[in-house]
Order: C-alpha cells, then structure tokens, then sequence
C-alpha cells in the first residue's frame, strides 16, 4: 500500500485547473474546412461517432470537434481574437512563399507586444534562453485525505521536460507552496513563490484564498493565473487571469440544473459561510426564483464545522428532496454520511470529486449523486461512453504516470485530481507554446487575450476575447454517479461543456 503523501487538496488540482481547459466555453462552433486546415481560433467542427455506452450524454448540435472532443450545448465565435489559432502561433501561415514562388522577406525580428502592463525589468522575469519559472499556491495541508503527493503534479512538464526538452528548449521549472486553504495563508505562500522570481504565479482551488492573492498580485505586480473566484471583487484589475468559469457562474448553472431536473421537488441549501462563496448563492437562487423552484430550507455552515446534524435535520423536517451542497468536497462528504446515518436520502447537487464517491460507495448510488464541475470527469480505464471522446487523453495521462510516476494511485481518491492538474498544466504548455520562443510576460498576456480554442479534447472551450479579457470560462461538465469498471464508485459526463441547461 503506498504511504500517503503530504500535500495537495483539491489540489493544485486546480493549481491549474487553471488555465482550464478543463472545462471552459463559448458559444457554438461554426462549420470549418478542416481539410483546408482551420487557424481561425474555433474548435474544429467535423461529424464524430459517440460511444455513449448507457449514459445519457446530452451535447448539443449535431457534430463533435474532429479531435474526438465532446462538442456540448456551449457556442463559441467564430474567428475571434488575435492569436486565436488552430496551432501555435508560429506555425500559422508560415510557406506561402514556398507555395506561390512569392519572395519571403528577411525576418526583421519579433513583433512588439500589444500589451504593455510589464515594464521592461519586469517582461522577462522568470524566463530565460533555458528555463521557465512556475510556482503555485495550493491547500497542500489536504493532500493527505487525497493520498496525492506534490511530486504527484509534477508529472505533466516531467514528460515534457524529459521528451520533448521543455518548451522552445527551455526546461519548466514548478514548485508549490501551501496556503493552507486560508486567505492570508494564501498570501504568504504568495510572497514566497515571489521570492522565486517565477515567470507565472499559479492559484489552486480555494474560494476564499483567490481573492486575497488577486489583490496581493495587483499590488505586487505579479502575473496571476487562478482557479474559480468571483466576478465580484476583480473589477480592475490588471494582473489576474482565470479560464474558469466565475463562482457567480456555478452558481447558476446549479440553478439551471435543479430547475431542469428537480422542478417541483423541495429544495433545501447548505452552504459555506463565506463571502466568498455567497455570490453563488445569489445566482442559484435568482434562477431558482425564476423557475419557481421551492427553497424550503437553506443554512449557512462555518468552515470545517465538522458536525451538521443541526443542519441536516432542518433538511429533513422541512423536506427538502433536493439538498445543493455548495461546499468543498471534504465537508460535502462529511455531510452526505451523516444525512445518510439520520436516515435521511434526498438527491444531493454536489461538486462532483472520487473523493466523495469512492468514500461512500454504495450510498453515493442511491440515489445518484449529481454535481457541477469547471473540469472533466476521470475514472481510470474507462475510455467508453462519455469518456470516450477523450479517451486519447485518458490514455496520455495514464502513459505518463506509467512512466513517470508509477507510485501515483491513480485509481483512487485523487485520481481525478491529478487528471483535472494535467489537464490544466496541457493548456498552459499549449498557451506557452504559442507564445513562441521570443516569449515575454506581455506577449503571453496577448496570447491569453486572444486566445480562443478548445486546447484538448479533454477540454472545452477557453475564449479570452468575450467581456473584458481576463475571464475565458463559461461553460461546465454536469455529473453523476456510477459504477466504474473496477467496481469503485466514480463520476462521469452527462452533459459536457454546456452553457445553459435550460
């Protein structure tokens, strides 16, 4: 049995869910020439078979992106937003003349950033001809509970580093350091992945540390990249970047799935104590409001408050057939199994996480559990059904940690985690790349203001160039629970990178 490693929660996971692909989206794709050879920033649009297996995987539109990824109800704009291309930036338009006989000019040298946010001490910090600097605060402090170790999320840019010399030859350096899942915690490992000089400060899952450290990063004048944080609160700043959907977004669209799935049923809440957290809840019950939703119960807990029989119980009496559980997955899976020792069974809206699942076996089936996530679902070997418009990735990742991690329990509670951080660090390779080998924190900036593709298949669309350029998620993967092929009770797709479920 492998000894549980210290370290990531929900991890870094999210550390990068980051530049997620995992789970961003737009509006619908319009057809392209795939033959012709797209560079126009859409996800490709070519008909696709779907193994659906026995799950009823919702996608809208009659076609999934060539690249055997799961296409979804999301639209995105055709042909927006500089440097929005098929490939990286580099490799567009390059041969016309060998092409045509037309004469290549002589390269007169890179073209100028567009943006100018970093002055010219502070471009190239953590970037040099052979080394890339990353650094990411992440709740280190719960890795345990996911058996996943910090070594664990190092695998992606291992292999890159190992196979492919790095990124245009320079090696990626990353470190994490724990914020404890607290703001000013959160801070202070801030301030010491500054002291590494890193090119990019990464932010992992954590509500209430991300808007600390987007205020820290706009005094500090840090280039930030975060997981999901509020709308509320970034308004200005310059620093700070996230291609997830807000937490005003997830909100939401928990509205729209218990106005879609559960309308008519009574709904109870129980939910974090956080302003944090609270704009989620404005929008959940905005939609629920407008679809007539019936909140018969709703009840604000502490942080690792521990024991919830107080709030399960008012659950019960007031019966709520439907409770949203809008709190991390260690307290959601606390809650579950003592609403489960009560007696007490409705139909549970969760952030979807293994950790949850695989902690409650059975009970996680009956009934099913239903959740919202910024990222995809992950359940080791399975490549059928909604896995398999991304089972190359599954397979990658599985290769990988075959490789270079094999102590890595991929099977396990923080399986799905390391799947989401791969995810997420293939996003941020592919953006780097783009950047190209002149690459300066002001060029990356233009890369991610333009930026809008699908990066993966095990990715939706991210695209910068709607609102005001430093959100590029709008779109979620909706879950449920099953039993995997191992026997282990995971989650899997239902609909994949949807905007709106109604």
């Amino acid at each position: 049995m492998r000894t549980r490693r210290s370290s990531v929660l929900v991890v870094v996971a999210a550390a990068a869910c980051l530049l997620l692909a995992a789970c961003t989206g737009a509006s619908r794709p319009q057809d392209v020439d795939v033959a012709a050879g797209n560079t126009d920033g859409t996800a490709l649009d070519t008909p696709t078979d779907v193994a659906t297996g026995d799950v009823p995987v919702h996608e809208a539109g009659p076609a999934t992106p060539a690249a055997g990824s799961t296409g979804g109800k999301a639209r995105t704009k055709a042909g927006t937003g500089a440097g929005g291309t098929g490939g990286t930036a580099a490799g567009a338009g390059t041969g016309t003349g060998a092409n045509t006989g037309t004469p290549v000019p002589p390269d007169s040298g890179p073209v100028p950033a567009r943006t100018a946010l970093f002055n010219a001490d502070e471009d190239r910090v953590g970037i040099s001809g052979d080394k890339i600097v990353l650094c990411a605060h992440a709740a280190l402090t719960y890795g345990a509970a996911f058996n996943t170790g910090v070594d664990d999320l190092k695998v992606y840019f291992d292999a890159i580093n190992a196979e492919q010399g790095g990124i245009h030859g320079r090696k990626v350096e990353i470190t994490y350091e724990n914020d404890n899942y607290q703001p000013d915690t959160a801070v202070q490992a801030a301030n010491t992945c500054k002291a590494r000089n890193p090119f990019v400060l990464l932010g992992g899952i954590g509500f209430d540390q991300i808007p600390a450290v987007r205020n820290w990063a706009e005094t500090n004048r840090m280039l930030y990249l975060h997981h999901t944080a509020t709308v509320n609160g970034s308004e200005g700043k310059q620093f700070s970047f996230s291609a997830l959907p807000s937490t005003e977004r997830m909100g939401e669209v928990f509205g729209e799935l218990a106005a879609a799935r559960f309308k008519g049923k009574k709904l109870g809440i129980i939910k974090r104590d956080s302003p944090n957290w609270d704009p989620g809840v404005v929008a959940f019950k905005r939609i629920a409001a407008a679809h007539g939703i019936d909140i018969v119960a709703e009840r604000a807990v502490a942080a690792s408050k521990g024991n919830y029989l107080e709030d399960i119980l008012e659950m019960k009496n007031k019966g709520a057939e439907v409770v949203w559980g809008w709190e991390n997955a260690l307290a959601a899976t606390e809650i579950v199994k003592q609403a489960k020792a009560q007696q007490y069974n409705p139909t549970w809206l969760l952030f979807p996480f293994n950790l949850t699942s695989q902690t409650l076996g059975d009970d996680a089936l009956n009934p099913k559990l239903v959740g919202v996530a910024m990222f995809t679902a992950y359940s080791n070997g399975d490549y059928s059904g909604s896995f398999a418009p991304y089972a190359e990735d599954i397979r990658e990742f599985e290769r990988q940690y075959a490789k270079y991690r094999p102590s890595a329990d991929l099977k396990g509670l923080g399986g799905d985690l390391l799947f989401l951080n791969w995810t997420a660090m293939k996003a941020l390779h592919l953006q780097l790349l783009e950047c190209g080998p002149d690459c300066t924190r002001n060029r990356f900036i233009d890369v991610m203001k333009g930026y809008n593709k699908r990066p993966m298949p095990a990715a939706c669309q991210i695209d910068f160039t709607r609102g005001n350029g430093h959100l590029g998620g709008w779109a979620v993967n909706v879950m449920e629970t099953y039993r995997a092929p191992d026997g282990r009770v995971n989650w899997r797709n239902t609909d994949s990178c949807v905007e709106h479920l109604l």
